[in-house]
């Protein structure tokens, strides 16, 4: 059996062998520590974001078929291309029935038109619309401008009524004044008919749900409204 002073030297080697050990692990442990914070910095402050920001524009650009401007933090990462300067989001067939009439000296002249109309409603793309990334917490802000009637076309229309007065006739004028007057009473009709607020509903349904598959939340903004949806 070896003496407690034969095992002296060995024991001091180890201890010692030790001692250099546990600094360099702590060393190393301080640096996957590092590391690791590193990364997770990177991919939740970084990567994440601008894979949400990229995520989100190509799908925008997809339904709408122009991108738009993109910003993390108020910095601008995705320049706005709008080879299109306005988008539709919904179409609605209208028939507008009108009467006009006009008399003189108790003769009364009367025209009566059906007309088939298409009105349009979207968004004017030369108006702000962009996505800003927020991160803290991370979520999207859409800032769409307010919908607007784009454009409504007369595809037919009908004569059921061109009388004459007995001293009153009618003239081109008159005619062209009727087809004046049923237009702007589709027009009218378009603008009340609930067709700008399903616009409005539509590109925001196509936005949230673009962003929900992407894992985030939307706000939508415009001068008029901020509305958590």
């Amino acid at each position: 059996m070896a003496s407690p002073l034969s095992q002296g030297p060995q024991h001091a080697t180890w201890a010692s062998a030790m001692n250099v050990k546990t600094p360099l692990a702590i060393a190393a442990a301080i640096v996957l520590i590092i590391v690791t914070v590193t990364i997770a910095f990177y991919v939740v402050v970084v990567k994440v974001p601008s894979d949400l920001a990229h995520k989100t524009a190509e799908g925008v650009r997809q339904f709408f078929n122009f991108t738009p401007q993109v910003r993390i933090n108020q910095t601008i990462v995705i320049e706005q291309n709008t080879p299109i300067l306005e988008v539709a989001t919904v179409s609605r067939e209208m028939f507008i029935d009108h009467s006009w009439q006009q008399t003189w000296m108790g003769s009364t002249k009367t025209i009566q038109i059906q007309g088939v109309f298409t009105a349009k409603a979207g968004f004017d793309l030369r108006e702000p619309f962009r996505i800003d990334i927020e991160k803290r917490p991370l979520h999207v802000v859409a800032w769409v401008p307010p919908p607007k009637l784009l454009s409504i076309d007369m595809k037919e229309y009908k004569v059921l009524k061109d009388e004459n007065g007995w001293w009153n006739s009618l003239t081109l004028q008159d005619r062209e004044e009727a087809v004046r007057q049923i237009r702007a009473e589709a027009i009218d009709k378009a603008k009340h008919s609930g067709l700008l607020e399903e616009s409005q509903a539509s590109v925001e349904a196509r936005i949230r749900e673009i962003v929900e598959r992407n894992g985030s939340t939307v706000v939508f903004r415009n001068e008029n409204a901020d509305r958590r949806q």
